[in-house]
This record gives structure tokens, sequence and C-alpha cells, in this order.
């Protein structure tokens, strides 16, 4: 399928979100921020920890509809747990209606947002999947190494912590690459539509922004004082998917910088493997959700 087509199957962020909510009986909370961003509160809980939640989708689509779910389920487990916390999504622009660096501006400004409500950077826990990650990967770049036309991102601590799940490190296919050692063995994800995808993004990049848009691309040293950043990174992969090697390849050069990096591979799991699990009607949490629980439960809490 191509883009367009993908577009009319899936809803919007936004439609997503609100049909979840519904689902769910919890009044939704949405906050306009300016440039066309969004915050969608997952069950705003008024409590001083929070989870910032970056979609995926390419930077072409729309959230998972089973996105929100799968952060509520975090949420009420955590409850469970005796850990309240808050979570929200950002519904940014997305390409071609706009193009780097305004999905950067646009989670710089709910960052920014987030300070403005009080919370603090060590009670902020990003999390993001696929295209999600890959910001998560342009926030902590845009730290390191501003670009001119974004706010400018002070911290006053590192954030708690960021867990990208099957983080898009690898927009398009080129030397060096690994993402055809795994085509073919029962991903969601093949490397041509991973190509396809990949163009569209990529399409206009220039040298300056190709180490903030594709993280495989970025100079050895890119990442050098990430953990001035960030407290703890979580990077997960599932055994089957196509980008299972480029992700470890990355998580390892984050766990150059940062000694509290962890990098996860999961037997058999897909791409967004958690999140199929919910789409499909799975029972349980699977095998690597408990494992976000308990690392998400560990930063809030450590």
């Amino acid at each position: 399928m191509n883009r367009r087509q993908t577009r009319a199957i899936f809803p919007s962020t936004r439609a997503g979100y609100e049909a979840f909510m519904k689902q769910a009986k919890i009044q939704p909370v949405v906050e306009e921020l300016e440039e066309g961003a969004k915050l969608l509160w997952i069950g705003r809980r008024q409590t001083d920890r929070v989870l910032l939640y970056l979609h995926g989708g390419g930077f072409l689509f729309g959230a998972l509809p089973s996105a929100p779910a799968f952060w509520n389920l975090i949420q009420r487990e955590l409850d469970s747990r005796g850990i309240q916390t808050d979570a929200v999504m950002l519904d940014y622009t997305l390409v071609p209606d706009a193009t780097f660096p305004v999905e950067l501006r646009q989670a710089v400004l709910s960052i920014q947002h987030l300070f403005t409500l009080g919370f603090k950077p060590g009670n902020i826990q990003l999390v993001g999947d696929s295209a999600g990650g890959a910001l998560i990967h342009q926030v902590l770049s845009h730290i390191l190494h501003p670009v001119e036309c974004v706010p400018k991102l002070t911290l006053t601590s590192p954030f708690r912590g960021a867990y990208l799940m099957s983080p898009w490190t690898r927009l398009i296919d080129g030397e060096g690459s690994l993402l055809h050692a795994n085509d073919g063995r029962g991903d969601v994800m093949t490397a041509p539509i991973a190509n396809y995808w990949g163009s569209k993004v990529m399409a206009g990049a220039t040298p300056f922004s190709v180490p903030y848009l594709e993280a495989a691309s970025a100079p050895k040293d890119w990442l050098g004082g990430v953990d001035k950043c960030v407290k703890r990174v979580l990077i997960s992969a599932g055994g089957l998917e196509l980008l299972r090697d480029e992700i470890v390849h990355y998580g390892n050069r984050v766990g150059e910088y940062l000694k509290d990096t962890t990098v996860v591979v999961q037997e058999n799991g897909i791409h967004d493997d958690p999140f199929f699990d919910l789409f499909v009607g799975e029972k349980g949490l699977g095998s690597l959700t408990p494992k976000i629980l308990d690392w998400i439960e560990e930063g809030f809490t450590g």
C-alpha cells in the first residue's frame, strides 16, 4: 500500500485517541499548542510525573489505534504498584504537510509546555515507537547540537528516562545498512516499504539535517554528552524485525556515552510488537511489555 491508501485505512492520531477515550469512558483532554501541535492527555491525573509519548507511523501516518490503549495499560499497571503518573501523547504534523524540523519543533514545544505545567525533567520519561523513537533521537540531538530555527531546550536536570520501541534509525537502505538482515522472516515491515516511506521523509534532506533524521547516519561521536540529557535509556527491537540489527547498533552507540543504556531484543518479536498484541486482541502482557513496565517503574522510583 502507498501512503495515501494507508492513511485512508488507519485513523488520524486524534481520531484514534478519541475512539479509545470513548471506549474506555475517559474524558478526553486536548491542549492546543503553537504551530498546530496538540497534546492529547490519556487520563489527566494531576501528578508530578508524566510519560510523554511520541507516536510512530513513519512521520507519514497517525499513531496506531492501539497506542493510547497501550500507554493507558502502562498507566493502570503502574497504579496497581502504587505509582501514579500522567500520560500524554503529542499529535504532531505529518509529512508532507510539514517536514523537518517542524516535528522536532513541535516536540520541543510540547516539552516546554510540560515544564510550564510544573513537570520537572527528572520526572519526565520520553517514550516513542518507530518514528516516535526517531523523534526522541531528534530531541536529544537538538539538545546536543541545537537547530537554529527550533526553540532551545534547556534542562535543569536530565530527563528521567527515554524508551525507544523499534526506533526507526535507518530510513533508507544505503552503504553500511543492516536493513536486509531479517527481511522476509515474519515482520510487518519489509525493505521496499521502509525504503519507500523513508524516501518520502528524506526528500529534500540536507547534509545538516541527515544526522537528526536518520540516527544511523549520524557521526560516530554525535551522541557525546547524552548522559547530560537523560539518565537512562531503554531500546527494544523484535527478533524478527527488519530494523533489528540497525536498532541494536544504535543502542550500542548510545551505550558508549550513557552507561545506563539497556537494549532488549524480543524473541520472535516484530516491529512495534506490544502495540500489535493489543491491536489483534492478544490476552496477557506478552514477553516485552512486563520489561517495559518494570523499567519505567524503576525510573520513577529509583
